[in-house]
């Protein structure tokens, strides 16, 4: 019933996945004002919600607001990994038993209930990830949405490219020999998914969706800091799971503490067949080297650089890059770190700007943003965990000591919170040619390195040497010479990174478009995963086939009824269109 109740919604995302156009699934939702995102996140003070197999065993999570300072008080059933493997394989036949369609339907209607209560999910994402508002209704709303459709249209396809059953015919010798085969897609296993604390629903969405329609049991390990926004869209899987005839222990949420893990442990039972996780490149790492026994998706992070060797509009391009800085105070794995400065300056339409100028501007335009409270509690939101701050004392100390520090993190008076966790970006500038050592990998958090360097060309070795030592999600170049843009694109596409160029305008600069853009490329040390092309897809289930020999008498009655089979499926699909 859900599938061609959403029907229309999925054959409008595999076009789009086709087409690579821009399109979305899913209408704006409206961010609530700040004292009612408060009262929804209130609601759950005291609960405790049983989002997997039944168990006496609850953890309070350690889930603190980072505007408002103060705990949520939410508590989970917490199933041993013992009992959620095993609630796993006890589901495990009815999914994998279930139609395509069946399971796909699921999905489709799960993602409609989950924007359906839209603000209420901006809400709790807001407090538990330290997204603003508005960042929790449009990243982690309706793109992290559109990324879970992405995948399950993706999902759908490859499902519906294999024939359910052909004639074959071959001639051996003087001999004709007739075949009747069926094909049947069939899961992997039990797959976990492991999101991070920042940007959980944007990541997690594709691996849960993509695992359930596949026909793969799901067991979801959100950070033990940011768990109610996980824990809500599990509720609504579990919900509609039931309501579709399915064990609603397809899907289970397992909770832990950062002093007693069970990442790890889960990770390492064989019984895992698949495994998706989102966070720190050490422990991307170290599934990716002790979970052989397993399909592993990662996306982790690297160091994502930005050239600047030449711009039409300088004052446009700084607003740019003080925005990207910014956005999020820097906890999202696409902002950028590194910043090139050649030692000429920035080349413009009415001359060179010299790099002491540009460093300025930056610098000039991160204090307007923090001058301006409102405006900066949009763009930065809040620190998500309160070891960021701490950390970014010390590098700023340090700048301090070196005489590298350009601008310190900046707090600004957050209008609605005023204990919020709040701060703008660090700006720290480096030569390597001097002796000045860079960060071995990512930064986290609002800083930004500005490097001296020789020339462009310069620029670029440095850059893509990084992304081939540490990784890289995105990167950006600003250059006004098409024959070199494409020089410098293929240099970071030799070292395995995606590049942006000349982005100027009122779309965040980090914004990666689902059903257009391939989020991470798999081909450098930020993650093996990419959202989502179909290797993220087509790995989690194999196919098995039966074949028998046919008589010649038989042969034309088979073909009559295969031919007639497949008239019937070609007729449903064109009419859910």
């Amino acid at each position: 019933m859900f599938f061609e109740k959403h029907s229309d919604l999925l054959a409008a995302a595999v076009e789009a996945n086709r087409t690579r156009t821009a399109w979305t699934g899913f209408a704006p939702i409206t961010p609530p004002e700040a004292t009612r995102a408060v009262e929804l996140v209130g609601a759950y003070d005291g609960r405790t919600l049983e989002m997997s197999t039944q168990t006496a065993s609850t953890i309070t999570a350690e889930e603190i607001s980072p505007y408002t300072g103060k705990a949520l008080n939410v508590s989970y059933s917490a199933p041993s990994p013992e009992e959620a493997l095993h609630a796993a394989a006890v589901a495990a036949p009815a999914l994998r038993a279930a139609s395509a369609e069946q399971r796909v339907g699921v999905c489709l209607e799960a993602l409609s209930r989950i924007h359906a209560r839209g603000t209420e999910f901006a809400a709790v994402t807001s407090h538990t990830t330290g997204q603003s508002l508005g960042m929790a209704c449009s990243g982690s709303g309706t793109n992290a949405l559109d990324r879970g459709l992405e995948g399950v249209a993706m999902a759908w396809a490859a499902l519906r490219r294999i024939p359910e059953s052909v004639t074959w015919q071959a001639t051996f010798g003087k001999t004709a020999v007739t075949l009747r085969k069926r094909f049947r897609p069939r899961p992997l296993g039990a797959a976990l998914v492991v999101a991070c604390a920042s940007f959980p629903a944007w990541n997690a969405y594709p691996a849960i969706l993509v695992n359930l329609a596949t026909g793969n049991p799901v067991l979801v390990k959100p950070h033990p800091c940011s768990v109610l926004a996980t824990a809500l869209a599990v509720g609504v899987l579990r919900d509609v799971l039931r309501e579709a005839g399915l064990p609603a222990d397809a899907v289970q949420l397992v909770v832990d503490t950062v002093e007693e893990p069970i990442a790890g442990r889960l990770a390492t039972d064989p019984a895992i067949r698949i495994i998706d996780f989102t966070g720190s490149p050490a422990f991307g790492n170290w599934l990716e080297q002790n979970c052989r026994h397993a399909l592993v998706f990662t996306e982790t992070a690297g160091v994502n650089t930005v050239v600047l060797d030449s711009v039409h509009d300088l004052p446009a391009t700084v607003r740019t890059l003080a925005g990207g800085l910014s956005l999020f105070s820097g906890q999202m794995c696409t902002t950028p770190q590194n910043i090139y400065i050649p030692d000429a300056g920035v080349r413009t339409d009415t001359g060179t700007v010299p790099r002491e100028e540009v460093v300025a501007a930056l610098r000039d335009a991160l204090d307007e943003l923090a001058a301006a409270p409102r405006r900066a509690a949009a763009v930065c939101g809040a620190l998500q965990s309160e070891s960021t701050p701490a950390s970014l004392r010390v590098l700023a100390e340090e700048a301090e000591r070196d005489g590298t520090l350009v601008r310190p993190p900046t707090a600004y008076e957050h209008p609605d919170h005023p204990g919020a966790r709040v701060t703008t970006p660090m700006l720290i500038r480096l030569d390597p040619r001097r002796g000045d050592t860079l960060p071995a990998g990512e930064q986290f958090g609002p800083v930004a390195f500005l490097i001296d360097c020789a020339d462009t060309a310069a620029a670029v070795a440095h850059a893509t040497d990084s992304v081939r030592a540490h990784g890289a999600i995105s990167s950006y170049l600003y250059c006004t010479d098409d024959d070199t843009v494409d020089e410098i694109a293929d240099a970071y596409a030799d070292a395995g990174a995606s590049l942006s160029v000349d982005l100027v305008s009122s779309m965040p600069m980090q914004y990666a478009a689902a059903y257009s853009d391939y989020h991470v490329t798999g081909l450098n040390p930020a993650g093996n995963a990419t959202l989502t092309d179909e290797s993220f897809v087509a790995g989690r289930f194999r196919l098995v086939q039966d074949r028998r020999q046919v008589a010649d008498r038989e042969h034309s009655q088979v073909a009559d009824r295969e031919h007639s089979q497949v008239a019937d499926r070609e007729h449903s699909q064109v009419a859910s269109r």
